[in-house]
């Protein structure tokens, strides 16, 4: 990739900076408006009671979630051999494990339910392509900013979520829980990918988005507290991924990504929307991915210097 310097770059910072404040604009914007006119929606008790059924039908899944959770943060904290193959995998198992039991399985009536549990599936199948086939995507969490956010985004998906319903005077019962709850899996998601090593692969992020805000406006509407965290989560996640990597691509890249951010967040609510442009986005982020750049460095083994021969840089 050619460097830009000079004008050239201050032009191409002010471009991606505009892209990225187009975002912004549309969260303020489409959030505003949905707090006067209210997203269509069923009574928070009708929804709780539906939880309760499903976390009973399923129970005691739900612990065994929890537990492997703990160990993909302890394998992210104290990595093995194949530890971020390890994450990757029961991340994968656990995408499916929602598009199949929750989505198929518990909510075969909810509203584009067919539509969730298959794409909730292929962000499984992303996930193996990403974190075992190709290993673009590498779980080493950093002493940084991102990190930080990951690490309190995973905490509030695992504590947070139950926590805030039950102080808010819900039975746990019935309150959405990791193990069973694709907005506590996404905001969990999205910490991870803040965890992973840069850049991360884009193609791994467009089904968690889509869901953050296709799930969001009605939730919210109808009082589901812990989803405002869901939703700061998708967005600061994708913004700083966004951001953060845009040395490792093209200016234009960048601020491609920055307006359709901003066209997702305008789509809010807009499930059906928002799933067609995530799997357009999804063929062609993972096309660039397999034919723009080869694999990263740390996935490609390391040929030792032959003897007798000098390398001139």
């Amino acid at each position: 990739m050619t460097k830009i310097t000079g004008e050239g770059a201050i032009h191409t910072r002010y471009a991606e900076g505009a892209a990225m404040a187009a975002a912004v604009i549309a969260v303020a914007v489409t959030y505003a408006i949905m707090a006067v006119h209210p997203w269509p929606h069923s009574s928070l008790n009708a929804f709780l009671a539906m939880f309760g059924r499903a976390d009973a039908a399923v129970w005691p899944m739900q612990i065994v979630w929890y537990l492997a959770a703990v160990a993909i943060v302890a394998l992210a904290l104290w990595p093995v051999r194949r530890s971020s193959q390890l994450i990757c995998a029961l991340a994968a198992a656990y995408f499916a494990w929602i598009g199949i039991a929750y989505f198929a399985w518990q909510m075969p009536g909810m509203h584009y339910s067919w539509l969730w549990a298959t794409v909730f599936t292929l962000q499984a199948v992303l996930l193996v392509v990403a974190g075992i086939v190709r290993s673009d995507l590498v779980i080493r969490p950093r002493w940084d900013l991102a990190s930080g956010l990951g690490a309190v985004f995973i905490a509030f998906a695992l504590i947070g979520y139950p926590l805030v319903e039950v102080l808010g005077g819900h039975a746990l019962r019935v309150v959405p829980v990791f193990g069973l709850s694709p907005c506590a899996t996404v905001t969990f998601f999205f910490g991870l990918l803040l965890w992973a090593r840069p850049p991360a692969p884009k193609y791994v992020l467009l089904v968690p988005l889509a869901w953050a805000l296709g799930a969001a406006p009605p939730d919210l509407a109808r009082g589901v507290a812990p989803d405002y965290g869901m939703l700061i989560a998708a967005l600061i996640a994708t913004g700083l991924i966004l951001w953060r990597d845009r040395a490792a691509a093209p200016a234009w890249q960048t601020v491609t990504a920055g307006l359709l951010l901003a066209l997702m967040i305008a789509w809010s609510g807009h499930e059906d929307v928002l799933t067609g442009l995530a799997l357009i986005l999804i063929v062609g982020t993972l096309a660039q991915a397999i034919t723009g750049r080869p694999r990263p460095a740390h996935a490609r083994p390391i040929t030792p210097p032959q003897p007798g021969k000098l390398k001139v840089s």
